[in-house]
């Protein structure tokens, strides 16, 4: 059995060993080195080559920002954060997505080291996974160009693991004044997904908001589904979120939204389906094909997990697979009805 070999960087030492208490209970992980701070961090990093590094937000010296940002240029490793649920550390948090961190981990901000071990589970799941993530790759996307016709077209998008570097590709692809309405479902914790929107919304292209219940959808504005709830829409185009059972282990799900979207608005559906481990949106990418609509998905070549869009292209629900960097242009030329250069 393979064993993933891990580094712990973190500056508290009861964390550190709680970590390591967790990690050593786990057949397929090791524990290969602890570091104190980011600076000790990226040298352990570099001369014990992990196959992921858990880092810290805060820390002395060198912030788990500043490190990551170093490994990133100079020694790329796939990095998960342990992150506090606060404003400010949701801010700090998507920056480390946006930086290459393949994802987080969000831990109580005001309680004891032990706390950790309530997201123990969560914790060594995402280790193995961003264990099988391909390393993030800067991808420039070119803007696409704003259709001179109105349209009644509606797009929803999925994405979870790699999403919000994801999503903030195709946001700069997308011409400014694009009128037609975008629902997002990232997988996210509650108090993420606002900052995730506010990200998104500064990219100046489209823009953003975290949707509320009752908000009427409207063209020009893209509504990203809260962490924790589910987002649907009814006939009449009004945001419903609710705090119904998870779906594929997640809330929100994907397929919640684009189930609805179909009744919605039928063919008038253009679906994305980006990065993400396993498959909430497969089901309503294949509903959405079946009513006349279009989906894309991300390609393997630029997908930090490829298992949402597999998922999706296999039960036959894709019409094509794009590199983050040309799905804006795909979806904008769907959107003016295009399908020779969308497909």
């Amino acid at each position: 059995m393979r064993r993933i070999r891990v580094l712990i960087v973190d500056d508290s030492p009861l964390i550190r060993q709680v970590m390591n208490d967790i990690f050593s209970k786990v057949p397929d992980i090791e524990v290969v080195g602890q570091a104190t701070n980011g600076k000790e961090g990226v040298a352990l990093a570099k001369s014990l080559r992990p196959d992921v590094v858990t880092m810290d937000v805060e820390m002395p010296e060198m912030t788990g920002i500043e490190a990551l940002r170093e490994l990133m240029s100079t020694s790329p490793v796939r990095v998960v954060m342990v992150s506090t649920k606060t404003k400010e550390g949701a801010t700090t948090t998507l920056e480390a997505l946006e930086l290459g961190a393949i994802d987080f981990v969000a831990k109580p901000s005001n309680a004891a080291p032990s706390t950790l071990h309530r997201v123990a589970d969560e914790l060594i799941e995402k280790i193995r996974h961003a264990a099988e993530a391909r390393l993030p790759i800067r991808r420039i996307a070119r803007t696409a160009t704003l259709p001179t016709r109105t349209t009644d077209k509606v797009v929803v998008v999925a994405s979870s693991t790699g999403g919000p570097r994801a999503l903030t590709t195709l946001f700069q692809s997308l011409p400014k004044g694009l009128r037609v309405p975008m629902l997002i479902v990232q997988h996210m914790p509650e108090g993420f997904t606002a900052s995730l929107a506010q990200r998104l919304d500064a990219i100046g292209t489209m823009p953003c908001k975290e949707a509320k219940h009752g908000d009427k959808v409207q063209p020009g504005l893209a509504y990203v589904a809260p962490g924790n709830k589910h987002m649907r829409v009814d006939k009449y185009g009004n945001i419903a979120l609710d705090e119904g059972d998870r779906i594929h282990g997640v809330r929100p799900a994907a397929d919640h939204l684009f189930l609805s979207a179909v009744e919605a608005w039928g063919n008038k559906c253009v679906g994305i389906v980006l990065t993400g481990m396993g498959k909430d949106g497969a089901a309503g990418a294949l509903a959405i094909k079946r009513s006349g609509g279009t989906v894309f998905g991300e390609s393997q070549e630029s997908c930090t997990v490829y298992g949402m869009p597999k998922a999706a292209k296999e039960i036959g629900g894709v019409n094509a697979e794009f590199p983050i960097d040309q799905i804006g242009q795909a979806m904008v030329a769907a959107l003016k009805g295009d399908r020779t250069n969308a497909a």
